[in-house]
């Protein structure tokens, strides 16, 4: 019985192949759109992939000949959605995005918004990585969220804003702060104070303010004399910016040393006349 159930299946698999490698080849393109709509609508109910390119395959061929029919509207979201839901963002980004902009009027285009800018959601890398998609993303779901205050998607929508903010305040902060790990005191001096002034609520804003008032003790009292007191009176403006906002800090006690460490020094400036 089993052998009898294999049997029936492989030719059941073999017709199957035979239709679709038969479209392929035909000219005709109701006959590929027909098969194509099948195997659309069994991959996006079952979320079978297979399914799916094949539908892909086929609605691709065609929709070059139903350009500027009514059709076209059909096939485009079909194709972009298809990619949408076998999960390749990259295409399903740009498809949804190019259907949004042909077919603004369309009764889909909140959700053809939403999945293009979602699919950049999706491709946006790890914070150390280049941003541009996350940039993307961005610019996409601000968009959606302006445009559809009361949408089916506007909370999700302003909590992956969150996510992608926070990626890219991560990736600013950890510039800055590789800057102060490796020693390169000027410019960590400007990359933190930049991060500061750019992420004034941010949860980095303990660690930056630290560094920042760390890297400008070191770059002081690395100076020449004659140009030592004006940069350690620096370091004293943004220790105190680094008190009175972080009382409590776990960098507290670092901190006063190195306060105890510039006013020695600038003691013995004094003496110096300098």
């Amino acid at each position: 019985m089993k052998k009898i159930y294999l049997i029936a299946f492989s030719v059941l698999l073999l017709a199957s192949c035979g239709k679709y490698n038969k479209a392929l080849k035909s000219d005709d393109v109701d006959k590929k759109f027909t098969l194509a709509k099948e195997y659309y609508e069994i991959g996006i109910q079952e979320e079978k992939k297979s399914k799916l390119n094949k539908a892909i395959r086929l609605l691709e061929q065609i929709q070059p000949a139903l350009k500027g029919k009514p059709q076209d509207e059909v096939v485009s979201y079909m194709i972009a959605n298809a990619y949408y839901t076998i999960g390749d963002h990259f295409i399903s980004g740009y498809r949804f995005d190019r259907y949004a902009k042909s077919f603004p009027d369309s009764p889909k285009i909140e959700e053809a918004l939403y999945k293009s800018a979602n699919s950049y959601f999706e491709v946006s890398p790890k914070y150390s990585l280049d941003q541009e998609d996350t940039h993307k993303a961005i610019d996409k779901l601000q968009f959606y969220v302006n445009a559809f205050e009361d949408g089916e998607f506007f909370n999700k929508a302003n909590e992956q804003l969150a996510v992608l903010r926070d990626k890219l305040e991560r990736k600013d902060y950890e510039v800055a702060k590789q800057l102060h790990h490796r020693r390169i005191w000027r410019p960590a001096i400007h990359a933190l104070g930049n991060f500061i002034d750019n992420h004034p609520g941010s949860k980095y804003n303990e660690n930056a303010y630290f560094y920042k008032f760390e890297s400008q003790y070191i770059y002081a009292v690395n100076s020449f004399r004659a140009i030592e007191r004006e940069r350690l009176e620096k370091a004293v403006e943004y220790y105190n910016d680094f008190v009175s906002k972080y009382p409590d800090s776990e960098f507290m006690e670092q901190a006063e040393l190195h306060k105890k460490e510039i006013d020695d020094e600038l003691y013995y400036l004094e003496l110096l006349d300098l």
